[in-house]
Order: C-alpha cells, then sequence, then structure tokens
C-alpha cells in the first residue's frame, strides 16, 4: 500500500468513483454542476499531472485548497481557471475560516447571495424521520437489555444457594 499523500491516487478514485453515475452522481444530461475540492498539507508522492488533466475534462470544477507544506505548483496544476476563485494556500490553519468562506462564496454563489437557499440537509424530513426510528430502535434495545440484565440478575439469586455455616472436622 501506498504512504504519504498520494494526491494523483485521490484525483483517480474521485473521478472514476465519486463522479460516476453508476456510484451515484447524477446523470450529466442533468446539468448539475460538478464540483471537486483537494485539501492537503503536504507534497505528493505520485504524479498528479494525469488525473489533474481528467478531472477538468471531465467538467469537475476543480477547488485546490493547501495548508503548510502543500506545493503551491502542484495545487495551481489541479484546480480550475480563473486561479483566483480556485486556489487557495495558507502557511497554517490561522486562515482557514477565511478560505472556507470564499469557498462557500465561489461553489454556490447563488446560496450566498440569497438568491435561493439551500436547505439545511438536517433539516430533510425523511433525514428527520430515519433519526426517529433510528432513537426509537435504540431505545427499545436498550430497553430490552436492561430487562433482560433485571431476569438474569434475579434467576442467578434464585439458582445459588445462600451461604451455610462451614463445620470443619476440628470442631
Amino acid at each position: 500500500m501506498e504512504k504519504g499523500t498520494m494526491t494523483g491516487l485521490a484525483l483517480k478514485h474521485m473521478l472514476e468513483n465519486s463522479f460516476s453515475e453508476a456510484d451515484g452522481a447524477r446523470p450529466a444530461a442533468r446539468s448539475v454542476p460538478r464540483v471537486g475540492l483537494v485539501f492537503t498539507d503536504g507534497r505528493s508522492q505520485d504524479d498528479i499531472t494525469e488525473w489533474a488533466k481528467l478531472t477538468k475534462e471531465a467538467g469537475i470544477t476543480m477547488y485546490a485548497v493547501g495548508v503548510g507544506k502543500a506545493v503551491e505548483d502542484e495545487l495551481r496544476e489541479i484546480a480550475s481557471e480563473p486561479m483566483e476563485k480556485h486556489f487557495y494556500y495558507t502557511t497554517d490553519f490561522s486562515a482557514i475560516n477565511t478560505i472556507a468562506e470564499n469557498l462557500k462564496l465561489n461553489v454556490c454563489p447563488a446560496e450566498s447571495q440569497g438568491e435561493i437557499e439551500v436547505k439545511d440537509p438536517c433539516a430533510c424530513e425523511s433525514l428527520v424521520e430515519f433519526q426517529q426510528a433510528t432513537m426509537s430502535s435504540l431505545e427499545q434495545l436498550t430497553q430490552k437489555h436492561i430487562l433482560q440484565n433485571k431476569r438474569s440478575t434475579a434467576e442467578v439469586k434464585q439458582e445459588v444457594p445462600p451461604p451455610q455455616d462451614v463445620v470443619t472436622e476440628e470442631e
């Protein structure tokens, strides 16, 4: 298995899996924007050139964010044009909140300008229903486990005879 920062391998996986219709990506015909984000803090230990090019050729808008020892040339190779919109670098994590805000503005400008409202994924009815069903199941399992433990403890107490005085031959 590879060791270190394998950015090329990550790009390959993203292209072949994350944006594959067979693995759940929306069909390209629906014109849903495809956005990829690479976040790294080190030099890639493999070649990124081929996969950086292929992701952009596949119509994926690529954002590249680097911190610390990330190599700016690699990040620029990954990022889509215009560079000032898709490439971010900082020497430490002190600027990460600013970068996050810039990403939000660039990835979904309509939402940040109030033109559309993107629902909070935690408020989705299906997610809430799933959470409620899960909590209910956990509650039932907990109660069942507690009752079983009480029964087991009671059964053990019934099976174990009370202690008797021990008589030895010396008496």
